[in-house]
């Protein structure tokens, strides 16, 4: 065998090897990949599931409970189409695309579920606050319209405040419960208040309402039983308006530095 032909032999059984070992990368880059994909498709459906576990019957609008059908659906899809051996996702996709349709079809509620659970409070104020994180991500890569992203934004927002507001009006009963008026008041009020200072976006007119009647009923009852009430209460402020003149005028003495001059000469 000539030197040549050895020197042929080398080079093609080197290329051989590299072209090997290249596409021994690009197939374990790939397969890396893969892993990785899986596993972020699989957190996915997991959060997803566990919200509409997670959600009241009826808890979340429409619009709000077809997207987060339909998002399980095209992330199961995905997982169906790259592990088409595996029949548990064929199965759940089946499942999903049923759960959809019956989203679709359902007319919207126009009843407001009632949490009055504080641990269910919690916990579903969590879910909304992912749901929220979720489509700001979808509107950030483009798939959702800014009046989508709107929409459902103010949705979750307004789901947030009708919880704040269920949850103060459950303290303000159980003070009720327990004889405690004016804790009861203070809890109404800041039902009240949160839902005044939302009232630009959305009217909440009638149930603020609702809340004033319940507080003037309480005030009026806490009246009759606490007639020295209301006179400390106005002394009380007087004293405090005093106090915060007085604390004005030292600061205004103290900043003075000519006043300052004349106290020391």
């Amino acid at each position: 065998m000539s030197t040549t032909m050895i020197i042929t032999i080398i080079a093609l059984l080197m290329v051989a090897l590299v072209t090997y070992a290249l596409i021994s990368q690009n197939i374990e880059r790939k397969r890396q990949q893969k892993i990785r994909l899986l596993s972020a498709l699989k957190l996915r459906a997991k959060d997803f599931k566990y919200m509409i576990n997670g959600f009241p019957d009826d808890f979340l609008p429409k619009e709000l409970n077809i997207l987060v059908h339909r998002c399980l659906t095209d992330v199961t899809e995905q997982l169906a189409k790259l592990e088409p051996k595996e029949k548990v996702y064929i199965d759940e996709l089946a499942l999903h695309r049923q759960q959809l349709e019956n989203a679709q079809r359902k007319p919207a509620n126009t009843k407001r579920t009632t949490l009055d659970n504080p641990q269910q409070v919690k916990e579903v104020k969590s879910l909304l606050q992912g749901l929220n994180t979720f489509i700001a991500q979808q509107q950030k890569k483009g798939n959702l319209s800014p009046a989508q992203f709107k929409q459902y934004e103010s949705q979750i927002k307004h789901l947030v405040i009708q919880m704040s507001v269920d949850a103060y009006i459950v303290n303000a009963k159980q003070a009720q419960g327990s004889d405690k008026g004016r804790l009861a008041i203070h809890y109404y009020t800041l039902a009240k208040k949160l839902l005044a200072k939302e009232s630009g976006e959305t009217s909440y007119i009638k149930q603020i309402q609702q809340l004033n009647a319940v507080i003037d009923k309480l005030e009026s009852e806490l009246k009759e039983q606490e007639p020295e009430y209301e006179i400390d209460q106005r002394a009380e402020a007087a004293k405090q308006e005093a106090e915060a003149q007085w604390d004005e005028f030292e600061e205004q003495e103290s900043d003075d530095p000519w006043k300052k001059k004349k106290i020391y000469d």
